[in-house]
């Protein structure tokens, strides 16, 4: 089912090529670079770079081969996010990450929820949807698992990106896939190049706070 964006949050940019998107055929030209915004809410976050975040989101498009599609992330405090967990999940606690996808919009609506494979790019169109991570809760979990804040963001931000590509966690296949993935895309967000060759998972020893599709982690 699809979920609307937060009424606060609005992405001019990807607005503004969803617009104009409708405009073209699809298949009348080379597919064009993935896009990436990164907006915040609450900050300015220490220690948190709105370039450097897109980058590593610019990153994991990029080893998924996924072209001419839009994500929107917003980097928001405890307050923010802990509202939005309360009015989409009916749960009154902040949480780390919450990923709303456009499934209407980028041709796979056809694809099941939690299905298991890799991503197939040819599907992927348009505005894959928002991801939103608390910088607070993400900070906090960095600080117990001993690591750098950054790595923490990079974690939810692939968490929430494959949520909005359809995968989810109810099962223990599920769960040890998204795993995977997650730690797969870690790896290629901290890449010193651009390469989209695929880089073999490594199996994480602990699992991420996951989140349910649309969801956050705790």
């Amino acid at each position: 089912m699809r979920r609307r964006s937060p009424s606060w949050y609005s992405d001019p940019v990807a607005e503004k090529r969803k617009e104009s998107s409708g405009t073209k055929r699809r298949g009348s030209r080379p597919a064009a670079p993935a896009v990436v915004s990164v907006t915040t809410q609450g900050g300015p976050f220490k220690g948190v770079s709105t370039a450097v975040v897109r980058r590593r989101a610019s990153k994991m498009l990029a080893h998924l081969a996924l072209q001419g599609v839009e994500l929107s992330v917003a980097l928001v405090n405890d307050e923010a996010i802990h509202e939005l967990n309360r009015s989409y999940r009916r749960k009154d606690k902040p949480t780390d990450v919450l990923a709303f996808p456009l499934l209407d919009q980028n041709g796979a609506n056809s694809r099941r929820r939690g299905r298991r494979g890799p991503v197939d790019p040819s599907v992927w169109r348009g505005l894959l949807g928002d991801v939103i991570v608390s910088i607070d809760t993400a900070a906090r979990q960095a600080a117990e698992r001993e690591r750098p804040l950054l790595d923490e963001i990079t974690m939810l931000l692939g968490h929430g990106l494959l949520h909005l590509l359809g995968y989810d966690h109810k099962t223990d296949a599920e769960e040890r896939e998204m795993t995977d993935l997650t730690r797969e895309l870690e790896v290629a967000a901290a890449s010193r190049n651009n390469s989209n060759t695929v880089i073999k998972p490594h199996r994480s020893t602990a699992t991420p706070n996951a989140t349910p599709k649309k969801t956050g982690a705790r």
